[in-house]
């Protein structure tokens, strides 16, 4: 079971405390923010599900990161056309099915995975191609 830390209003994630949180996983969260470092990075705090940070370009979220407990869950809406362009595409061909599985909401289809997932590189692989595709 996930277990969500900062879940308290006060005071918003620090470098420091994420690295104490995120544990081994903080080097994933480094190399994501290090990825999207053209997009603007807001954290935001819900009274449900404490922070969470949105990286996006100020038109359309191109992720959201909710800290857990040595581990962070990354969550993210796809365009029709590109999961067309993804389930095209041979590199992503181990998280053709995960693709495949995804449920399609009002902001697109919905892919969510952990840092702890065995596709997690893939899945970063799939950040950078949507980065490409959208710029």
């Amino acid at each position: 079971m996930e277990e969500r830390v900062f879940i308290e209003e006060q005071p918003k994630p620090a470098e420091e405390s994420l690295q104490n949180a995120f544990g081994e996983s903080y080097r994933y969260f480094k190399g994501l923010m290090d990825i999207s470092d053209s997009y603007t990075k807001d954290w935001n705090f819900s009274k449900t599900s404490g922070w969470m940070l949105k990286v996006h370009d100020n038109k359309k979220a191109l992720f959201y990161i909710t800290p857990l407990k040595n581990e962070f869950k990354i969550s993210m809406a796809i365009r029709k056309s590109e999961l067309n362009t993804f389930l095209k595409d041979i590199d992503l061909k181990k998280i053709h099915k995960k693709l495949l599985d995804t449920k399609e909401y009002r902001e697109g289809f919905v892919i969510r995975f952990k840092t702890n997932d065995d596709d997690y590189k893939n899945f970063e692989l799939l950040i950078m191609k949507l980065i490409s595709i959208r710029n």
